[in-house]
């Protein structure tokens, strides 16, 4: 997957420099940072073999991070080298960052604009605070997972039973398989409803509430959840009121 071997290519720069600071990336790089006075968010471009990329200088720290690793993102990526990327003057220019067509599962934003925002989310959040906030290794909610994937595997054995019978002409045997699956489900499904009632004492914050402690915008919590289950994390214990998934799986 494309987005990972970012991600790997990003981390082993981070560890060579020993800091996960944007402009320092961008240095060890050989991208040119400038401050911009427009009312663009930011650019990047190519010149001369020399990477260029514009902040707005108006930008409060956390969104300057945020925008600085997105085009760091585009440049990183080879999207500089694609023609409908850049469009015929040989740039990019990001006018906004935040707003709702952002969001992961639009269907309107780009493949370009995807993969940077996972690169900008990843590297300004420190995973370790959202494993913190979404109590990824408390024992009740890796409970939770398992119990919810024995409950896929054990639907799907039902379904396939169901497939293969013919209703109106059972067998005593296929009765007393069906029942039992049937039993079973009911048994995980209250197992389910009596876990998810210690979550819900647990202060395990949903997307909105770890927005507002990081001070950022739940989109941007999104993309770095998504960038965390793309690199393993299972995650779906977030919003666990309602026992969602949060996103849908999806090559980037």
């Amino acid at each position: 997957m494309k987005i990972l071997n970012t991600f790997a290519k990003i981390d082993k720069i981070i560890k060579k420099i020993g800091t996960d600071n944007p402009e320092e990336v961008a240095a060890f790089l050989n991208y040119e940072i400038i401050d911009l006075t427009s009312s663009i968010v930011g650019y990047v471009t190519r010149i001369k073999n020399q990477t260029i990329i514009g902040i707005n200088r108006r930008l409060s720290p956390i969104k300057r991070l945020f925008d600085e690793w997105h085009e760091i993102g585009h440049a990183i990526s080879g999207h500089l080298k694609e023609a409908d990327f850049t469009g015929i003057g040989g740039y990019h220019l990001d006018h906004s960052l935040f707003d709702a067509s952002q969001q992961l599962n639009s269907k309107t934003i780009s493949r370009y604009e995807r993969e940077a925002n996972l690169i900008a989310a990843e590297y300004c959040i420190d995973s370790r605070k959202i494993l913190e906030m979404t109590g990824y290794n408390n024992s009740v909610i890796q409970q939770l997972q398992v119990l919810k994937e024995s409950q896929q595997q054990l639907r799907q054995e039902y379904e396939r039973l169901l497939f293969t019978i013919q209703p109106n002409n059972l067998s005593e045997t296929q009765k007393i398989r069906l029942n039992e699956y049937k039993n079973e489900l009911a048994r995980l499904d209250e197992k389910e409803q009596e876990l998810g009632s210690e979550i819900s004492e647990l202060g395990v914050m949903s997307i909105p509430e770890m927005a507002r402690h990081l001070h950022t915008s739940s989109i941007i919590v999104e993309y770095k959840l998504e960038a965390m289950r793309l690199r393993g994390y299972k995650l779906e214990g977030i919003e666990l009121a309602a026992y969602n998934k949060v996103f849908k799986q999806e090559a980037v």
